[in-house]
This record gives C-alpha cells, sequence and structure tokens, in this order.
C-alpha cells in the first residue's frame, strides 16, 4: 500500500501517487536500447538517467510556455468544463497516467475547485501507472474505485501519440469483469490519433510540459514494473528523482497555467464523443506506411506526433525526426531540440501529421 501523502513534490491535496517508491540504478542509453530491441528487457523493467535539463533545454521551455501556454490554458479550461459537465453530482476522481498526464491532472482538480467551485472533498486526483504490453495497474484502478466509487472515475492524460496507451487502457478494463462499470475512455486536451473518448483538439501543438521530465511531474520517473512483479496485487513502481530537486519546476508551472487559466472566457462545452475512428485509421496506415518505407519491424520504433517526438529526442536514441513543415513556431523548437541531440531532421510536407521520430536500431542485421 501507498501513503496517502505521497504527492511527490506537488502540494498535499493536489496529487495522490498509487506507486510504490523503488531503488533502482539508472541503465545507460546505449545498453538500454541494446536490451529493449533484443527482446532481452522490456522497457518498463529499466530506468534511463535522468539529468538535469541544460540551459539551451530550459530555454527552449520558456519560450514554448510564452508561445503555447495560452492555448494549453485554453485547452485545459475548455476540458475542466467537460468533465464538470459530466459530472452532474458534483463528484469525480481524476485518474491521470503517469507521468505526462499528472501535471494535467493537478490542474485540472484545481479548476474543478476554483473556476466551477466544487468543494475541496468532491474532487480528486490519483495518478497510476499504463505500460505498453503490460497493461493498466489494475490494483490501483480496484483501489480506487473502491475509495471513490467507480463511475466517478474519469481517466485523463497529457497528449495521444499513436493511441498506445488508450489501447492498453481498453484491453485492461475490459479484461476485468469486476471493472465493468469503470468508463475506460481517455480524456485528454489534444488527440493526435483520434482513439480518446473526450478531447479538446486533434490539431497538434507542442505542449510546454514534454520538453521537461521529473522536473516538471512532481520529481518521479516513468513507471516502472520489474518482472518479478507482473501479477503481484501491488502497484507498480517509480523512482524519486530527489537529486533533481534544485531544478523543480513542478509548483512553478501549476501556478503559472493556473493564471493563465484565469483569463480564458466561458467555453462552448463540446459533447463527450466516440474516439475519431477514422482518423485512427489513418495514424496506424501512415505507421505502417514509414515501417515499410524504413525497413521497421518493430511498430514501436515508430512514434507519432510532436509530444513523443520530443519524448523520443530527450529518452531514446532516435534515428531521425521528420517534420510535416519547417517554418512554424512549433518546428522551429524541435529542430533547435534536434540540434542539441545531434538528430536528423527530414522535411515531408505531405505528411497527414506534424511530426515522427523514428527511434535508431541498435541490433545488427544478419
Amino acid at each position: 500500500m501507498v501513503e496517502p501523502d505521497f504527492s511527490g513534490s506537488y502540494a498535499p491535496g493536489d496529487v495522490s501517487f498509487l506507486l510504490r517508491r523503488l531503488s533502482l540504478s539508472p541503465t545507460s542509453l546505449g545498453e538500454r536500447e541494446q536490451l529493449i530491441q533484443s527482446g532481452q528487457r522490456h522497457y518498463s523493467e529499466m530506468i534511463g538517467p535522468e539529468d538535469a535539463p541544460k540551459r539551451e533545454r530550459v530555454r527552449l521551455f520558456r519560450e514554448c510556455l510564452a508561445a503555447n501556454g495560452p492555448r494549453h490554458a485554453a485547452d485545459l479550461v475548455a476540458l475542466s468544463d467537460a468533465l464538470a459537465g459530466s459530472a452532474p453530482g458534483r463528484q469525480l476522481v481524476i485518474v491521470s497516467i503517469a507521468r505526462a498526464g499528472t501535471p494535467v491532472g493537478v490542474l485540472l482538480r484545481r479548476l474543478l475547485l476554483s473556476r466551477h467551485g466544487w468543494p475541496e472533498d468532491s474532487v480528486r486526483h490519483c495518478s497510476i501507472s499504463v505500460i505498453r504490453d503490460r497493461g493498466a495497474d489494475l490494483h490501483a484502478v480496484r483501489h480506487i474505485a473502491a475509495c471513490y466509487g467507480a463511475e466517478n472515475i474519469r481517466f485523463v492524460d497529457g497528449w495521444t501519440g499513436k493511441g498506445t496507451i488508450a489501447t492498453e487502457l481498453h484491453s485492461s478494463l475490459s479484461a476485468a469483469p469486476d471493472l465493468a462499470t469503470v468508463a475506460s475512455g481517455l480524456w485528454v486536451p489534444l488527440d493526435v490519433c483520434g482513439c480518446a473518448s473526450w478531447a479538446v483538439s486533434e490539431d497538434d501543438y507542442l505542449i510546454p510540459s514534454s520538453l521537461l521530465g521529473g522536473t516538471i511531474s512532481g520529481l518521479v520517473s516513468r513507471s516502472i514494473l520489474p518482472h518479478a512483479d507482473i501479477g503481484l496485487p501491488e502497484f507498480h513502481g517509480c523512482v524519486e528523482l530527489q537529486h533533481l530537486r534544485r531544478y523543480d519546476l513542478s509548483r512553478w508551472f501549476v501556478r503559472h497555467l493556473e493564471a493563465l487559466c484565469a483569463t480564458v472566457a466561458a467555453t462552448v462545452l463540446k459533447p463527450p464523443r466516440a474516439p475519431n475512428s477514422a482518423r485512427f485509421a489513418e495514424s496506424q496506415r501512415f505507421i505502417t506506411s514509414l515501417m515499410g518505407e524504413f525497413g521497421i519491424a518493430d511498430r514501436n520504433r515508430v512514434k507519432l506526433g510532436i509530444g513523443e517526438s520530443v519524448r523520443v529526442a530527450l529518452r531514446r536514441a532516435p534515428d531521425r525526426i521528420l517534420l510535416r513543415e519547417a517554418v512554424s513556431p512549433d518546428a522551429n523548437f524541435i529542430i533547435r531540440l534536434a540540434a542539441l541531440r545531434g538528430i536528423p531532421v527530414e522535411l515531408r510536407a505531405e505528411m497527414p501529421f506534424a511530426a515522427v521520430a523514428l527511434i535508431a536500431s541498435v541490433i545488427a542485421r544478419p
């Protein structure tokens, strides 16, 4: 069981991380890629080194926040309005997907309190793990349902890429009859591939928080699931990033976005929608075509959208980044980030998506 006050570096009450705090030594980038691509280890069994963001990346983040912060704030307001409209009884538990979804969950909870006047005890925020090929942490979902009611759960993430997390979440819950009353749909501000149940927009843009990692997400690592723990009735794990405390912007970012949200006028509420199946099918066809063009056998080496491309640039070993245009502000941010990491960038004006990252193969072909 996790202590109820585990909120990382966020203020108590902003979030409860339903994650076990583990001790795990980082694995170097090259070794991780070798182990993942060879099938010797699953990515969730290891953690990469996470160092303090260098000055150039912090500058990019602040420029992106100045450029895209107002849009992100407006999207969060619209999402909070939709969540409020989905719960006429004014009871909700926001369940964010750690860790990209965590800042969004923190802000949505605060917006329901401040913008909609909900009582403090009527909306809670828990952050849980969903891992590709391993599924959602159903132990955490059962804990939340037992404490706060299955009907009050809304799953939230920062954005969608090619739909992996949404698919894992739906598959996990569909295989758990005792959680049949939990709505498995994903609520996001940005739905790149059309797989979310509710989204403000499908028009891709660089969400500022994607440029940083744990230093904007409560000083927790991405979630971990050691192989020996698969199937055990325990929460998935994480590593606390205490060595980055002096660089932490988690609370500052929340305060900054709150101030931007306060300037947003009333929104026209959009009803929840079914996932955009045409958009999702287009995204899967496009990924398949790229795999054929570049001789990629593993679908996981293709990452769709601006947010996922940025994450690959920061945490993986990219072969290249493809951009639909080179002159937009977001493209400029990605080009500058790629230059910092020595990543080739190619222009593909015909692409149906703004950005794609291809992870380099580190396995020698026979």
